[in-house]
Formats: structure tokens, C-alpha cells, sequence
């Protein structure tokens, strides 16, 4: 009888610590030598240069934050210039994943919006991204911008999302 209770508090500290888990997750991001920018669940190789640590949220998670709060937070910002097919892929993808977004264009007599590119990122390159205080210019990686929109706290539809409770209710039965 002993031995039962026991088991079931072994079973109880065992659901309670993987529950607090479940919730949230790290996310490591770090640059190598070569200038490779890499994300990773499990932390880098020693000597891995700068590293940043963030913890994410899981999907199945609660969302405690709204889309509008995340994206007053952290705003995206892409600085961009007509017949720009980098810029076009930019502007595609936030779409597609529903990120609210100001695109700002840097083209030849658009002063204003220079000015301010140069003094935000130190450049005018096209496309620049601004995702809160984070900076990616000159280009446009998938991964790369999707990793610092899902660090900011940004939902991506790619994840696939829990079944609810009443659908798991109705395949058992």
C-alpha cells in the first residue's frame, strides 16, 4: 500500500514538471566566424561567437499577447524600393503569415525616408528589415526573418496547432 503512494506521487512530481516545460522553449541564435546566422533548440558549440538566448512560446501555449500588442512592441518595419523581387518576397511573406507591417520606400527622391533609413540602420540597402530593434539588410532569408518574428512572439501558421479538446473527444469515441 505503501508502494502505491509512492508511485503516485513519483507520477504526480513526473506530469507537474513536464507541464511547466510544455509551455515555452529556448531559442538559441548565434553567428560563426564565417558570418553564418544559425537558430538552434539546443544550445551552440563552444566558441560560437556572440550568442542570444530567448525563450519562446509553445503553440499549444496560451496566447497571452495579441498580435497588435506584439506588433507594438516589436514593430516590422521593411525599407524598400520599387521592381524589387528581394523586397517582393519580403512583403509576400509577412502577408502570407499575417504580420502587420510599414513598408517604407527608399527610392531616389524619397529623402525623408532615407534619411531615416540611414540613421535607424546606418545604410540605405534594400530590402531592410526592422523586427522591433532587430536589424536584417541587404537581403532576404526566409529562415532568418522567420526566426527573429518567431522570437518576438509573432504566431507562425507553419506550426501546426493542438487539436481542441472537443475534437480529441469525438476521434475517441
Amino acid at each position: 500500500m505503501k508502494l502505491r503512494s509512492v508511485w503516485r506521487v513519483v507520477l504526480a512530481v513526473g506530469l507537474a514538471c513536464a507541464t511547466l516545460t510544455a509551455g515555452a522553449a529556448t531559442l538559441y541564435k548565434w553567428i560563426d566566424k564565417d558570418g553564418k546566422v544559425t537558430y538552434q533548440d539546443q544550445p551552440p558549440p563552444p566558441g560560437a561567437g556572440r550568442v542570444e538566448e530567448r525563450e519562446i512560446k509553445d503553440v499549444g501555449s496560451d496566447q497571452s499577447e495579441t498580435i497588435a500588442e506584439i506588433a507594438k512592441k516589436h514593430p516590422v518595419v521593411i525599407y524598400t524600393i520599387p521592381k524589387c523581387s528581394s523586397c517582393d518576397l519580403v512583403r509576400d511573406y509577412l502577408q502570407k503569415r499575417l504580420i502587420p507591417f510599414t513598408e517604407k520606400n527608399v527610392a531616389l527622391g524619397n529623402l525623408a525616408n532615407q534619411k531615416e533609413m540611414q540613421d535607424k540602420v546606418g545604410d540605405v540597402i534594400v530590402p531592410t528589415i526592422l523586427v522591433g530593434a532587430k536589424v536584417m539588410k541587404g537581403g532576404y532569408i526566409e529562415s532568418l526573418l522567420e526566426g527573429e518574428l518567431d522570437a518576438a512572439g509573432y504566431p507562425n501558421p507553419k506550426r501546426p496547432a493542438p487539436p481542441a479538446a472537443d475534437t480529441a473527444a469525438q476521434t475517441q469515441q
